[in-house]
C-alpha cells in the first residue's frame, strides 16, 4: 500500500493512424484501470487533473485504489488505500474526491491526500444505487439499504435517499416509497434525475433536493444517457438495434432522435451541451464526436477496445470541462487502461459549420 505515492509518468504518446488525432496513454501498469462514471466528471474545473480506480493487484476480487493524475500524464499519485470505496465522484470545486465506505461518507484532498470522515448515518447499511452530487457542491446523494428496525423481530429493512452535506454537518435520509433510483443530479441545478420501474417499462423523474416534488421526466428508451450540460435536457444512446443519440426535455414523454449513424453505445456532453461524443458497438465505428446544433458528428478516434461483458472493456468517453480533451478507456493492450484524445480545434470547426 503506497496512499500519498507520487509515482513516475506511465504516459504513451499516440497517434490514430487513421484520423490522426494525438491520444496520450495515461497508464500502463500491468492492472485494470478505470474512469469514473461518464456520468460526472473526473476531472478539476481547470480540466488540469482527473482522478481514475486502479486495481490494487491482478485478483479477480482485488479492490481498487484511487489515483490522481495530470491531464499530461505527471504527478500519478495514489490517493486511497482502503477496501469498499464506492460513489467516488470529484467534488465541485475539484479540490477532494468524495466516497462512501459503508455508512459513512469520506473525502480525500487530491493536493495532501488527507482523508476526513464527513459524515456517518448508522441506520444504513449499505449504499445501493450510484451517487450524485448537487449543481453547487452542497450535498451528495445516494440511495441506500437501510438496517432493520427491529432486527429481533425480524422486521423487514427499508431503502432510503441518502441526502450527505458535504460540509460534514450532517446526512438526511429522504424517504423513497416508490423505489428512485439516482441517477445524476442536473449541472444546471433543476434538481436530481432518478429512474423508476413502471409498468411500460422504466421512467425518469426529476425530484427536488429534498427529495419531494417529483415531476415525470421522459420515458427511459436509452441504453445509457446523461445531462446535456447545463441546458435541463438528457441526451443518450438509444437501446439497440436503433441507432441514434436521443434528447429530451422535462415533461417530454418520447425522446427525439438528434443523430443517427452507428449504433451509439454510451455518451456524454460538454457542460455548454454543444458537444456529445460517444463510443459505438456492433460493429465498433470509433468515438464519435457529435456537434449538438449543426447535428453533424465524425469519428475522432478508435479505442480498439474488446466492448465485452467486464464495464473496463467498454470506452465510456467523457469530455473534460474545457472541452479538449475526451477521456477514454480500452483494453487494446490486453489490459484496461485509460487514453486521452486531444479534439483537433479544425474538426471542431467543420462539425460547426452547417452543411
Amino acid at each position: 500500500m503506497a496512499k500519498g505515492q507520487t509515482y513516475n509518468h506511465e504516459r504513451i504518446p499516440r497517434r490514430d493512424p487513421t484520423t490522426g488525432v494525438e491520444i496520450l496513454q495515461l497508464t500502463s501498469f500491468p492492472v485494470p484501470s478505470m474512469a469514473l462514471s461518464y456520468m460526472s466528471t473526473c476531472f478539476t474545473p481547470d480540466s488540469r487533473t482527473l482522478v481514475f480506480s486502479s486495481q490494487r493487484e491482478a485478483r479477480r476480487d482485488s479492490p481498487f485504489d484511487l489515483f490522481r493524475v495530470d491531464a499530461d500524464g505527471s504527478r500519478l499519485t495514489q490517493l486511497t488505500d482502503a477496501d469498499n470505496i464506492s460513489g467516488v465522484l470529484v467534488s465541485r470545486d475539484g479540490s477532494r474526491v468524495l466516497y462512501m465506505r459503508g455508512c459513512q461518507l469520506w473525502a480525500t484532498e487530491l493536493e495532501t491526500c488527507r482523508d476526513e470522515m464527513l459524515c456517518e448515518e448508522k441506520r444504513i447499511e449499505r449504499p445501493v444505487s450510484g451517487a450524485s452530487i448537487s449543481h453547487d457542491g452542497q450535498f451528495y446523494f445516494v440511495c441506500v439499504q437501510l438496517r432493520p428496525l427491529g432486527s429481533a423481530r425480524g422486521e423487514p429493512p427499508g431503502r432510503a435517499i441518502a441526502r450527505f452535506r458535504t460540509d460534514g454537518s450532517g446526512v438526511d435520509l429522504l424517504p423513497n416509497e416508490k423505489g428512485y433510483y439516482i441517477h445524476a443530479c442536473d449541472p444546471g441545478g433543476s434538481g436530481v434525475l432518478c429512474g423508476l420501474a413502471s409498468g411500460s417499462g422504466h421512467d425518469f423523474w426529476l425530484l427536488d433536493y429534498d427529495a419531494g416534488n417529483d415531476r415525470f421526466f421522459t420515458r427511459n428508451v436509452f441504453a445509457h444517457s446523461s445531462w446535456l450540460g447545463g441546458t435541463g435536457k438528457v441526451q443518450g444512446c438509444a437501446l439497440f438495434p436503433i441507432c441514434a443519440i436521443l434528447v429530451a426535455s422535462c415533461g417530454q414523454r418520447d425522446p427525439e432522435p438528434l443523430v443517427e449513424g452507428p449504433y451509439f453505445w454510451h455518451s456524454s456532453a460538454t457542460l455548454d451541451g454543444e458537444w456529445i461524443v460517444a463510443d459505438t458497438n456492433w460493429p465498433d465505428e470509433g468515438l464519435q464526436l457529435v456537434n449538438v446544433r449543426t447535428r453533424r458528428f465524425r469519428t475522432l478516434c478508435y479505442p480498439l477496445a474488446s466492448e465485452g461483458h467486464p464495464q473496463w472493456t467498454h470506452p465510456h468517453p467523457t469530455f473534460s470541462p474545457d472541452g479538449k480533451l475526451a477521456l477514454f478507456g480500452s483494453d487494446r493492450t490486453g489490459i484496461a487502461q485509460l487514453y486521452l484524445a486531444k479534439v483537433p480545434d479544425e474538426m471542431r470547426e467543420d462539425l460547426s459549420r452547417l452543411a
